[in-house]
């Protein structure tokens, strides 16, 4: 493998410029949609007493003025519920209604659903970007940290060029299968490291396996029956993690993926943050960054490019300031006025 000279953050902005609603929309694109919520049967009625219970919506009669929550704080407080052993009054199995593990799955197959709706024609950024780094002769010397849970760069890198093996930092079950997917060659292999979790992973919790699967395509089979783990036959589950939330990082196969991500910042020449707003409250990304920082002081380049058309200067301001706090040597840090779109097509030089 050539070694990494750029690493490329994936946040959600960069999906975004594709058609995909931003976190605070999530909810609100499901419920809006008829044909989304009937492809949801048999958790539209739970997911609709869920947010009436806890957060008074009406879904049914929401309406454009409504604030639904995001989606990292909602499945945040499910989880951070689950992790203490503690539930809400009416969510549990002991009262015979669905308890929070299973409103936590109707939250991730209801983001697999909308995601999988309204990226079924992406505009082509993901792939204009691909295509650019192959004709510069920078693929194999490009890695891609993703924030974002759909597969938009996966189809991107496996469909434009198949010559190209994508390093997830994990092994799966179906890796020397020779009807699915081979373990990557060293030297025809891009990282693409997602530390949230993918939509097209699902995990068993009893053999302690991860399984990729095709666009999608397991994930929104399970909303209609289980899909069982060819290991041992048991479930298996989409694993997703909100960014909020640091459970993630004891899931082993999470943790390696933390560890792969340090290692290729390590070395990197540039980081280029593209769609991403640096939130505080991201502090999986925060904790890894200042760890790279601290313990090897690699000293990179740090781009960031997060413009979009509207986007109010006071954002930008308030973005880059974000940015120039958290990092030690401020003049490594150039905020560019830049859409995604713009870099996937021209690069940054």
């Amino acid at each position: 493998m050539a070694a990494v000279e750029d690493v490329i953050f994936l946040g959600a902005g960069a999906s975004a410029s594709e058609g995909a609603p931003v976190q605070k929309d999530l909810f609100r694109e499901f419920f809006r949609t008829d044909r989304t919520r009937r492809s949801h049967p048999a958790g539209i009625g739970r997911l609709e007493r869920f947010f009436r219970d806890f957060f008074g919506i009406d879904v049914r009669g929401a309406s454009s003025d409504t604030m639904f929550p995001s989606f990292e704080e909602t499945l945040g407080i499910l989880e951070i519920a689950m992790d203490r052993g503690e539930s809400f009054k009416g969510y549990s199995v002991a009262s015979g209604t669905p308890d929070v593990q299973t409103i936590r799955e109707d939250l991730i197959f209801l983001i697999a659903l909308v995601l999988n709706r309204t990226l079924q024609s992406p505009r082509g950024h993901h792939r204009e970007l691909v295509n650019r780094l192959d004709a510069e002769g920078r693929m194999l010397r490009t890695a891609f940290i993703s924030l974002n849970y759909d597969i938009l760069i996966d189809n991107a890198l496996t469909e434009m060029h198949p010559d190209i093996d994508i390093d997830y930092g994990v092994e799966f079950t179906n890796y020397h299968r020779e009807r699915d997917w081979k373990v990557p060659r060293k030297d025809r292999s891009v990282f693409l490291l997602k530390i949230h979790g993918s939509l097209n992973w699902l995990y068993c919790p009893t053999c302690i396996s991860l399984t990729l699967t095709p666009h999608e395509r397991e994930m929104t089979r399970l909303v209609e029956h289980a899909v069982p783990c060819e290991q041992c036959g048991m479930p298996m589950t989409p694993i997703i993690t909100p960014p909020t939330y640091l459970k993630g990082l004891t899931n082993y196969f999470l943790h390696q993926i933390m560890h792969a991500s340090s290692e290729v910042l390590r070395n990197a020449r540039r980081i280029i943050f593209c769609g991403y707003s640096f939130p505080d409250a991201d502090l999986l990304v925060r904790y890894m960054l200042k760890r790279l920082e601290l313990n090897y002081d690699p000293r990179p380049d740090i781009l960031v490019l997060n413009s979009y058309e509207g986007k109010r200067q006071t954002s930008k301001v308030m973005e880059e300031q974000r940015y120039k706090r958290f990092f030690r040597h401020k003049e490594q840090v150039r905020y560019l006025d830049m859409t995604f779109s713009d870099f996937c097509r021209n690069g940054v030089g």
